[in-house]
C-alpha cells in the first residue's frame, strides 16, 4: 500500500519538475530571442544607412562602377561580412574576399530582390557556424539594381546564451533540489496528523474506545478528530446505556417469571381443595403474565419504531372524544390513587388524521409516567391549544419532577432515569418516535420537585375542522 506521504511527495516533485521545466524553457527562449532580436535589429539599422547612403550619393554613378572604384562606404562602419549581389543571386564583391561559384537563392536574397528588408539564420556548411544574414536592396532611381548583405557570426551570442542558459538550468536544479528538500517536511507535517488519527481509528475498531486521538490542527483533520472522538463518546454512552437497559429489562422480566414460578410450585404443593388460594395464584400468574406480554409488545414497538419499518394506518379522530375516552378508562387509577384529572380547552379541538392505536400508546405511556412521579393528591392537567399553525397538547403534572442533568436524554433509547421509579428507559423513545412519525415535535420541560409538563406539537397539516363533513 502506497503511503499518502509517498504519494503527496511525488505530486509535489512532479509540480515542482514541471514548473521549473516550463520556467526554464520559457526564459531561455526568450534569452535567445532577445540577443537575436538584438543582433537582427544592429545589422538591420547598419544596413539600412549603408544602402540609403548609397541610393542618394552612389546610385548614379552604378553599382559595377562603385564596386571597381573600391568605394568603402558599405563595410567601413560594421563589423559584420559585406556582400553585393547583382540580382541573379552573383557575387560581386565581398568585404573578407569569398566568393561562391554557386548562385546565391536564400530567402533574405529573395526579400531584398522585391524590395523588402531580408532576414534569414542558416548555418555555414563548411564550419557548422550559425550566421546571421540581413539583405536590403541597393536602387538607382528607385529602381532595384543589387542586393547589399550584411552577415555576422552568431557564435559569440549563442556561447553568451548559452552562459546564460547553463546558470538559470543551475538554478532550477537547486529550485527542485530545496523544494524537494521542503516538500518532505511540508508532507511530513501534513501526514503526521493523518497517522496519528489512523492509529487512533485502529485502536477505537480494535475496541479501545477510551482513548482519545491527540488534536494537532484546527483544519478539517482537526475537525475529523472532533468527529471520530465524539464518535467513541456516544458509542460508549450508547453501550453503557444498553448495558443498562439489558440490566433494566432482565430484572423486569425476572420479577414476574419469579413470582409465576413461585405461584406455580406453591400451588402444586397446596391442598387441592382450597379453591381460595387457587383462585389467588392463577390471578397473580396471570397478571404477571400481562405485565410480560405488556413488557415483550413494548420492546417489539420500540424496535419496529427505531428501525422505521412501522407503518401508520391513518385516520380521522375526534379528538376531544378520544381524550374523554382516555380518561374515563383511567378514572378508576385516578380514584385509587387520589390524583385528579383536569381538562382545559383553550379552543375548538379539531379532528385530526392519526393512528389512533399509535396515539392510544402515545397517551398511555405519557399519562402512566404522570400517575407514577405524581403523588397522592396531585393533579394532571390535560390542554390544547392552536398557536402559529401548530395544535398543542400539553400534559402537566405535579409530580417529583426531572432533574436538570437527565433532562436533556431522558428521550434517548435505553435512558433510565436515577429515580427509583423509572422503568427501562424506551417508553418516552417509543412517545417521541410516534410524534416524530406524525410529522411533530415531543417537548419536555421539568424542575425538581416541581412537576413535568410534556408538550406534544403537531402540524395544522393533519388536522381537519370539526365542522367539515366528510
Amino acid at each position: 500500500m502506497k503511503s499518502i506521504k509517498t504519494r503527496l511527495l511525488k505530486s509535489y516533485f512532479l509540480i515542482i519538475v514541471l514548473t521549473v521545466f516550463i520556467c526554464e524553457v520559457f526564459l531561455i527562449s526568450s534569452i535567445r530571442k532577445y540577443f537575436y532580436d538584438n543582433t537582427k535589429d544592429f545589422l538591420s539599422n547598419q544596413i539600412k544607412m549603408s544602402a540609403q547612403f548609397y541610393n542618394t550619393y552612389l546610385s548614379s554613378t552604378g553599382l559595377e562602377e562603385n564596386i571597381a572604384a573600391d568605394v568603402d562606404v558599405f563595410w567601413k562602419n560594421t563589423p559584420a561580412q559585406v556582400q553585393i549581389l547583382d540580382l541573379s543571386g552573383n557575387i560581386l564583391m565581398d568585404s573578407i574576399g569569398y566568393y561562391q561559384t554557386e548562385v546565391i537563392d536564400s530567402k533574405d536574397f529573395k526579400a531584398a530582390s522585391s524590395g523588402d528588408l531580408g532576414y534569414v539564420i542558416y548555418e555555414n556548411p563548411k564550419s557548422n557556424e550559425t550566421l546571421m544574414s540581413v539583405a536590403c536592396p541597393l536602387k538607382k532611381q528607385n529602381k532595384i539594381e543589387g542586393v547589399l548583405r550584411f552577415i555576422t557570426s552568431m557564435e559569440k551570442v549563442d556561447k553568451t546564451i548559452k552562459e546564460i542558459s547553463n546558470f538559470l538550468i543551475f538554478i532550477g536544479l537547486s529550485v527542485i533540489l530545496l523544494s524537494s528538500i521542503i516538500s518532505i517536511f511540508v508532507s511530513k507535517k501534513i501526514t503526521k496528523p493523518i497517522k496519528i488519527i489512523t492509529d487512533g481509528a485502529e485502536k477505537m475498531a480494535s475496541g479501545n474506545l477510551e482513548e482519545k486521538i491527540k488534536k494537532t490542527t484546527d483544519d478539517e483533520l482537526g475537525k475529523l478528530t472532533d468527529t471520530l472522538n465524539y464518535m467513541s463518546e456516544e458509542i460508549l454512552k450508547n453501550e453503557k446505556l444498553k448495558n443498562e437497559f439489558i440490566a433494566s429489562v432482565s430484572h423486569e422480566l425476572r420479577t414476574p417469571l419469579t413470582s409465576i414460578k413461585g405461584w406455580a410450585v406453591a400451588l402444586s404443593l397446596c391442598d387441592p381443595e382450597n379453591k381460595s388460594e387457587f383462585e389467588d395464584g392463577l390471578k397473580i400468574i396471570e397478571q404477571e403474565s400481562d405485565r410480560l406480554t405488556l413488557l415483550v409488545e413494548e420492546l417489539l414497538d420500540f424496535s419496529k419504531l427505531i428501525s422505521g419499518k412501522i407503518t401508520l394506518k391513518k385516520e380521522l379522530i375526534d379528538l376531544n372524544e378520544f381524550i374523554n375516552h382516555m380518561i374515563k378508562q383511567l378514572t378508576p387509577r385516578s380514584q385509587r390513587e387520589n390524583i385528579k384529572i383536569l381538562i382545559t380547552n383553550e379552543c375548538l379541538i379539531p379532528n385530526i388524521y392519526a393512528d389512533k392505536n399509535r396515539f392510544k400508546q402515545l397517551f398511555m405511556n405519557i399519562l402512566d409516567n404522570s400517575f407514577k412521579f405524581t403523588p397522592s393528591g396531585g393533579e394532571i392537567l390535560i390542554s390544547t391549544n392552536i398557536r402559529d399553525n401548530y395544535l398543542f397538547i400539553t400534559i402537566k403534572d405535579t409530580g417529583c419532577g426531572i432533574p436538570k442533568e437527565d433532562l436533556p436524554k431522558v428521550k434517548e433509547k435505553f435512558y433510565k432515569g436515577k429515580n427509583t421509579k423509572s422503568k427501562n428507559g424506551i417508553g418516552l423513545s417509543i412517545c417521541n418516535e410516534i410524534v416524530s412519525l406524525h410529522n411533530g415535535v415531543l417537548n419536555i420541560f421539568s424542575e425538581e420537585n416541581n412537576g413535568t409538563e410534556i408538550q406534544i406539537m403537531l402540524p395544522m397539516e393533519i388536522t381537519i375542522d370539526s365542522s367539515n363533513n366528510l
